[in-house]
């Protein structure tokens, strides 16, 4: 009887504490995160300006050619809507695939995007303007993709991130040529991408903890 009782008081032993999963993909989370690629991607295309400013420098010294200096210029004029839309698109794979991409990895892919001006400038003055733009677009499209796949370990992550990067640099490269069209197919590409960002808002949804999901 007495061991029976000695069982009976005996304290219970603590239950194991339950994990309690903080949501990172909110509505607060993405607000913060637009703003600061907002203000990440003026500061890459104030320095992307300068690049274009010293290609005039290096014209000037007759390291190159005129024609290859306003392009250089005229590209480094698109780096802030370059650079904003492939970030936004990283935050959507990121939300849309379930991973944590953090704010260096963010700021690695922004500086891989600016330093693509630095490198164009390079090359064009050794080879005509077309052929460096392909080059370099080729590298900096292949780098983030790769990294993208390291830090994602998704291959369809990976393949969306180079489709959006090369179809950008392709579109840019369209609107340096057509000149005086530019204006007008611009701002027409710009509301496409506004209406493809107000589809895929309509698409998030919230759990019941917070979470934003792509539908």
């Amino acid at each position: 009887m007495d061991t029976m009782n000695d069982f009976a008081n005996r304290p219970m032993p603590p239950l194991p504490a339950t994990k309690v999963s903080v949501p990172r993909h909110t509505t607060a989370w993405l607000g913060v995160q637009t703003l600061v690629i907002a203000v990440f991607s003026a500061i890459i295309a104030l320095i992307a300006d300068g690049i274009g400013d010293y290609g005039a420098e290096r014209q000037s010294q007759g390291l190159l050619s005129e024609s290859s200096s306003l392009m250089v210029s005229d590209s480094a004029s698109y780096c802030f809507a370059l650079i904003a839309i492939s970030l936004i698109s990283i935050t959507l794979i990121e939300v849309a695939f379930r991973k944590y991409v953090n704010y260096l990895q963010y700021a690695l892919i922004g500086c891989a995007l600016g330093l693509f001006y630095l490198m164009l400038l390079a090359l064009a003055e050794f080879m005509p303007f077309w052929a460096a733009y392909g080059i370099v677009t080729v590298m900096t499209a292949g780098l983030i993709t790769l990294f993208v796949k390291g830090i994602t370990a998704n291959v369809k992550a990976a393949g969306l991130t180079a489709g959006i990067l090369v179809v950008e640099y392709a579109v840019i490269l369209i609107l340096i040529y057509i000149g005086s069209l530019a204006l007008l197919i611009g701002s027409i590409l710009l509301f496409v991408i506004i209406a493809l960002a107000m589809y895929f808002t309509l698409r998030m949804r919230q759990t019941a903890d917070g979470e934003l999901i792509i539908k």
